[in-house]
């Protein structure tokens, strides 16, 4: 497809979700999935006669949503959403200990039941947090429902654009990220399964390989999947041994007793070469043209570049540039859904060279 121009959407609203920090090991930490990441990006590729840029702020339907994931999940991200500042500014909610965390705009869980054996969470604000949110990763303040309902909307609104035939490759430039969220579970700086949402929208036209290029296990796409032979769902990422989320990402989760072998996991270790990487990458590709998809969908991580602060792979410009080749080979729609990535001077450079190698330049 070389001289095509790829379509780039956007939306100016993830900017409205920006945590300023996570807790991480006993410490506040800045937080790094920020809005600087998508503007790097888009800086980069924009004048790059690369794309077609497209700003784009229509939002798609609870019902489409549901497609993935549970209505209580959605409905009360939306609700804990519009009335966080309420809440956080209630007394009766914080202790007197003048701390940093009450006095954020963003709400974190802290407890978080363990089924089945703590099941009574009716109305209690913190146990509902706790209960769709596996980790203290994905705080929620005023902006990031819209934030994650915009996301998710640009990675819908690129698979119909593959449907009609309007182009063979979209990037959507999505902000949350969206891979660790599941049916009825969200974190790891995720709230709504962007990519998730595309690949089972796209099942319209037939079978889709879903790629997870992004350095943590998309745990999320994973449970989604997991029994839908419709879906191929192959994940590269850091072995969960060492690595977040810990609980999933091993090599002998293949999938459900209605799909065997439609889950694919390659964990690699920490600090594993490019070369290694790249090998696992191509053995995928080829157990994805085995599978016949009619569509692809990769969510696109870039914390697996080599200078990421806080992974450890050595993906370069050349390795990114080889998978937009290799999922380009198979000339079936694409579509590209923005994941992680968090040395963020480097993420516009990242970016090209995987547009570069989709368009063959």
């Amino acid at each position: 497809m070389a001289g095509n121009k790829i379509p780039l959407l956007y939306s100016s609203a993830h900017s409205q979700h920006a945590p300023p920090v996570e807790l991480w090991n006993g410490k506040l930490v800045n937080y790094p999935e920020v809005p600087r990441r998508i503007e790097t990006i888009r800086e980069c590729l924009e004048p790059s006669g690369l794309v077609d840029f497209h700003a784009y702020d229509e939002t798609v339907s609870k019902d489409d949503l549901a497609a993935v994931h549970d209505r209580g999940m959605l409905d009360y991200l939306e609700t804990m959403a519009s009335g966080v500042e309420s809440f956080l500014n209630d007394p009766d909610n914080f202790y007197e200990t003048g701390d940093q965390m009450s006095v954020q705009e963003y709400f974190f869980p802290a407890v978080f039941p363990v089924r089945p054996s703590m099941m009574r969470i009716k109305d209690s604000t913190g146990g509902h947090h706790g209960y769709y949110c596996f980790d203290m990763e994905a705080p929620i303040g005023k902006g990031t429902w819209d934030a994650a309902l915009h996301a998710a909307s640009l990675a819908l609104k690129g698979a119909d654009m593959l449907l009609a035939g309007e182009s063979g490759v979209v990037y959507s430039l999505c902000r949350p990220p969206g891979h660790h969220v599941g049916p009825d579970f969200f974190g790891g700086y995720c709230y709504l399964n962007n990519a998730a949402l595309a690949a089972k929208r796209l099942t319209q036209s037939g079978k889709v390989a879903l790629i997870d290029v992004d350095y943590h296990h998309g745990n999320g796409s994973q449970t989604i999947f997991w029994d839908n032979p419709e879906v191929l769902f192959g994940s590269l990422h850091a072995h969960p041994d060492e690595e977040y989320p810990y609980y999933s990402g091993y090599e002998d989760e293949t999938g459900g007793p209605s799909a065997p072998g439609a889950n694919l996991n390659y964990p690699l270790r920490r600090r594993s070469s490019q070369t290694a990487y790249l090998q696992a990458f191509d053995d995928l590709m080829a157990k994805v043209r085995a599978f016949q998809p009619e569509a692809i969908v990769v969510s696109l991580g870039f914390d697996t570049y080599k200078d990421d602060p806080v992974a450890f792979f050595n993906v370069d410009e050349f390795g990114y540039h080889h998978m937009g080749r290799g999922v380009a080979a198979f000339g079936l729609p694409l579509l590209l859904v923005q994941e992680g990535g968090y040395c963020v001077e480097a993420l516009g450079d990242c970016a090209e060279a995987v547009v570069r190698g989709v368009r063959r330049t």
